[in-house]
């Protein structure tokens, strides 16, 4: 079993910076699939869908890369949740924009 690598381990420049234009093209394209089929789910739901559908997307994909480098699945599990966890809280602090 190979360990996952620490959340802190520094990576390049160009490799954050291709990570940031992921995830904007990701929650853009979660965007626009809730505006273009949103209308089909009850409004009261609707944000725990696309949450809901987006932590499925990262579970799928982490759970591929996490068998494809036969990292050990528990210390994987706790590097993503712990991920997830700093990501949240870093955006929860910052101002909300209408």
């Amino acid at each position: 079993m190979n360990t996952p690598p620490p959340h802190s381990a520094p990576l390049p420049a160009e490799e954050v910076h291709a990570g940031r234009r992921l995830t904007e093209a990701l929650v853009q394209a979660a965007a626009e699939h809730a505006r273009e089929h949103g209308a089909s789910i009850p409004a009261a739901r609707r944000d725990a869908v696309i949450v809901g559908a987006l932590v499925s997307a990262l579970g799928a994909v982490s759970a591929a890369i996490a068998r494809a480098h036969r990292f050990d699945l528990a210390e994987y599990e706790e590097f993503l949740t712990g991920y997830v966890a700093r990501v949240f809280q870093s955006e929860s602090a910052r101002p909300v924009y209408h």
